[in-house]
């Protein structure tokens, strides 16, 4: 007779062997296979009978699963018991062994959960899930399941007590349409796959599969706690990635979610009965025999569900023209369009504007991914889009975007067959896709996939141009507005040209604006680029009420030779960089202001084409008004004259600018161009005061220029503007950078007279200036003449005037017509007044020998060097000769008397001597002689 006692404490050491030697021993607690917990109840494993474990005590096989081969391969199984008896049933009595055609049995081993169950209580069920490593085994058909007791008669002391063999037809997957309830760790999730798409781009095929997820727990779910993949029927394994849209998700206890997944795979791949696998993560402990070898960890994934995939969802992402396309980003809906396309030709390419609009129409603001965008020809052909307005632009509830977009398309493909693709980077995915035949390897390297979301048909139509005084009316990220080009003017500037575009922009919406700081180009033909605008407003302003308009200045130069028949205008607002961040979105381009502009956030373009260049014509002797808030003033020609010199001309013009403000005001600078009738240009000087004015007050504005001595002055038209400096009206102290509002001026040359008798007023505008006498005393044998003489000199103080750039120069020319000359300047060497006394004297050895005569004043105005003739007048010159003391018949004294010669002098001027007026000016001076 045996002695049982001694032999089941062996068999219990066995037992407690069997479960440690040789099988990974799962850390606890981990993430939990689901299928225990909810346990499949599959027909096919229905119809497998149960198996008698002992008396009262029963098991089934109600789940199977089998991870992809690059999961490891590990399949897991849920045994169900049913405990009949009043006693609980240990475990520790029966244990599993797994074997298919291929592989030897392999005993199960419990997962975390259920690796301290060690009881069926009485009268209860209650299902444990097992798992086994089936290596390279990746098939579930025909697998057995063999479960075994204690016999310990047999010579292995096992007792078979029953097989489970799943049916060949067996899937473990959910029917299509149907959910599951799963539980991993410690969360309780409802999932249901909803929809299986196929896009093909780029000669590639990408799966997107959208997963319903309902978080029954009682914790918010921020990201999945297990790993999806794609199974084809032939059993090519994909994993699949979350989505750009879905990548950030957090589901809250209770609330259901949309989850989008998407693959890689290849092309040529059969789609039909495709399955979707979920395992969960778990660490598993490989225990040695041997006590003195560390035990090793190995990541173990076990499968907790699949699901047979609906079939394959059409995916039309062509969006017709003028429609919108709906997109979810991450669980909000946005609305994006392409509203407007137009076309233009620069060379041997197309360019392409257009107007791309979206939308957040959910209740949460959502940050939109960083979409690129491309445009695909009839041909074949994809051309990107260079653009920043997508990166980390965030949406606030209803806010909407206008983002331009930009691209040339070379003009020989086919322009009528264009579309926009809204591509994403929507998932990072393994670069090697997973095979039936391959290993999985967790470290290969990962790739980004770029994706469609949609693709716009763009409208062929050419870009309109916009006739001056019609109003086109555009929206933006600012508002509603119509803009109206009122002028266009085309000026000298140096050796460039200037182009003023005078805009009127209106208020279109139902609501008050605030209006940004612009900047931007105008586009000549060939896409032509200008200096950077400056843009001038005329109010500073920048808040417009609905209804209200603003007028605008948009200026730039171009070479003087440059094609200016077709133009567009392009502004954009300015960035604020000292509020901005380093990682804002915006294109930064920096204009000659120091301003960066946000290319990626248009404000205006405006097509302007085959307009001429609208300077008014003012007739000689007619004013015109300065109409800017501030510096309102009437300007008129006083007179236009001509500096004769012998290699140069000089035309100057004198303009009165008479104040019409109410208010004392700092009136408008100017800038000057005289124009020939060949259409020449000289850059003209203006002087002029920096002084305010009050109501009707007056300046004296002095504009002149030197010419070629060939140049016919009598057909000079003077254009004038008002100067700006860098988008403001210029100071008296800023240097001009350009000019508004010109005018051409007719001009009124005049010769101004040379009076008869310097005793009469001769005019240095606003001067006068007249000798009211002048002698000349000579004594013989002397060798200088003395000259006296008074003046009148008075100012006419109407005027605030700059500096005055008018010399008076007096000549003084003896009778053997050696000449000295004084130049003198108003306000220093001339004083105010009347009869102000002024000598010199004349020298020259000639003088010893002369018995008196005549000299001639001349007076002259100069100016930058060159003379014009004010008036001239000659004198006579007394002369005294010597007394020589001789006897008398008739008295013992003899009477001084004069040259019996020369007849006796006075202090009156003589009267004009003919010959002398025409003795015009001599330089040389008789100090020199």
């Amino acid at each position: 007779m045996k002695k049982y006692p001694a032999y089941l404490a062996l068999l219990a050491g066995m037992v407690a062997l069997s479960q440690t030697t040789n099988n990974p021993v799962f850390a606890a607690p981990t993430h939990l296979s689901a299928t225990q917990m909810n346990p499949s109840t599959s027909a096919s494993l229905t119809a497998l009978p149960s198996i008698s474990l002992q008396s009262g005590v029963s098991v089934k096989l109600t789940d199977i699963q089998l991870a992809s081969k690059n999961t490891g391969n590990i399949l897991t199984y849920t045994l169900t018991y049913t405990n009949t008896t009043s006693s609980p049933y240990k475990l520790m009595n029966s244990f599993s062994r797994v074997s298919t055609i291929r592989t030897s049995p392999i005993k199960g081993v419990p997962v975390p959960d259920n690796k301290d169950q060690m009881t069926i209580s009485p009268k209860s069920t209650q299902a444990i899930t097992y798992y086994v490593d089936m290596k390279k085994e990746n098939k579930l058909a025909n697998s057995k399941i063999a479960m075994f007791g204690w016999d310990f008669n047999a010579s292995n002391y096992e007792k078979k007590l029953g097989t489970f063999t799943v049916p060949a037809n067996y899937s473990p997957a959910i029917a299509q349409g149907k959910s599951k309830k799963v539980t991993i760790g410690t969360t309780t999730l409802m999932l249901k796959p909803q929809q299986l798409q196929m896009i093909r781009f780029n000669n590639k095929l990408y799966a997107r599969l959208a997963i319903q997820v309902s978080n029954l727990s009682t914790e918010v779910l921020e990201a999945p706690n297990y790993h999806t993949y794609l199974q084809s029927a032939t059993g090519s394994t994909f994993e699949l990635q979350l989505d750009h849209a879905s990548r950030d998700f957090s589901i809250s206890p209770g609330d259901t979610q949309s989850i989008k997944y998407i693959a890689a795979i290849p092309s040529s791949l059969n789609t039909t009965n495709m399955t979707l696998q979920i395992t969960s993560n778990t660490v598993a402990t490989d225990s040695k025999t041997d006590s003195s070898t560390a035990s090793s960890v190995t990541n173990l994934e076990l499968p907790v569900v699949a699901f047979k995939l609906p079939k394959v969802s059409p995916s039309s992402l062509t969006v017709p023209v003028a429609s919108s396309r709906k997109i979810a980003v991450d669980g909000t809906m946005i609305e994006t369009q392409l509203k407007t396309a137009t076309i233009s030709t620069s060379g041997d390419k197309a360019v392409w504007t257009m107007q791309f609009r979206i939308k957040n129409i959910g209740n949460q603001t959502v940050v939109l991914p960083t979409y690129e965008t491309s445009i695909k020809t009839s041909e074949g052909y994809s051309f990107p889009i260079t653009t920043k307005a997508f990166t980390n632009l965030a949406l606030k509830p209803l806010q909407e975007k206008q983002i331009q977009l930009s691209a040339e398309i070379p003009a020989q493909l086919k322009q009528q067959q264009l579309q926009l693709q809204l591509l994403e980077s929507s998932a990072t995915t393994p670069s090697n896709t997973t095979t039936n035949t391959q290993v999985a390897d967790n470290t290969q390297a990962k790739s980004t996939i770029i994706l469609p979301t949609a693709f716009y048909m763009i409208p062929y139509s050419q870009e309109q141009n916009q006739s001056a005084q019609t109003e086109y009316t555009f929206d933006n990220n600012y508002g509603n507005f119509g803009v109206t080009l009122e002028s266009f003017q085309r000026m000298p500037w140096t050796a460039e040209d200037i182009v003023v575009a005078k805009i009127r922009l209106r208020n279109a919406g139902t609501s008050s604006v605030n209006l940004p700081l612009l900047g931007g180009w105008i586009k000549a033909q060939n896409n032509r680029i200008s200096s950077p605008v400056q843009i001038v407003a005329e109010q500073t302003d920048t808040s417009l009420d609905a209804g209200q308009s603003r007028v605008y200045y948009v200026v730039s130069h171009f070479d003087a030779d440059a094609d200016l028949s077709q133009l567009k205008i392009e502004l954009y607002p300015n960035v604020d960089t000292a509020n901005t961040d380093s990682t804002s979105p915006a294109t930064n381009t920096t204009t000659s202001t120091g301003n960066t502009l946000d290319q990626d956030n248009p404000f205006l373009s405006l097509q302007v084409g085959q307009i001429n260049s609208t300077v008014a014509k003012i007739a000689p002797g007619s004013s015109f008004h300065i109409q800017t808030i501030g510096k309102k003033a009437e300007i008129k020609e006083r007179r236009t004259i001509t500096y004769e010199g012998a290699s140069q001309k000089i035309a100057y013009t004198e303009l009165e600018m008479k104040s019409e403000e109410k208010r004392t005001s700092t009136p408008a600078r100017l800038i000057a161009y005289y124009k020939t009738p060949n259409n020449e240009y000289y850059e003209a000087t203006v002087n002029q005061s920096d002084k305010t004015v009050g109501p009707d007050g007056k300046n004296l504005i002095t504009v002149w220029s030197k010419l070629p001595a060939s140049i016919n002055t009598s057909g000079l038209t003077l254009y004038i503007g008002e100067a700006i400096n860098d988008g403001k009206m210029s100071t008296a102290t800023t240097t001009p950078t350009g000019y508004i509002n010109a005018v051409e001026l007719g001009l009124n040359k005049q010769t101004p007279p040379v009076v008869a008798s310097v005793s009469s007023d001769m005019e240095l505008f606003p001067y006068r200036f007249a000798i009211t006498s002048a002698t000349g005393s000579l004594s013989e044998g002397q060798e200088s003449i003395a000259l006296n003489m008074t003046y009148n000199f008075s100012k006419d103080n109407t005027y605030n005037m700059g500096t005055y750039g008018h010399n008076l120069v007096i000549q003084w020319v003896d009778p053997s017509g050696q000449v000295q000359e004084k130049t003198m300047v108003p306000g220093t060497d001339l004083t105010l007044g009347k009869s102000i006394p002024y000598s010199t004297t004349l020298n020259s050895n000639v003088y010893k020998t002369m018995k008196g005569g005549r000299f001639l004043i001349n007076v002259y105005d100069e100016f930058e060097g060159e003379r014009i003739l004010l008036g001239t007048q000659s004198y006579r010159i007394d002369y005294t000769a010597n007394i020589v003391n001789t006897p008398s018949t008739t008295s013992p004294v003899d009477t001084p008397t004069t040259n019996p010669g020369t007849p006796p002098t006075t202090n009156q001027p003589d009267k004009p001597d003919s010959t002398d007026r025409n003795n015009k000016n001599s330089t040389t001076d008789l100090s020199a002689n």
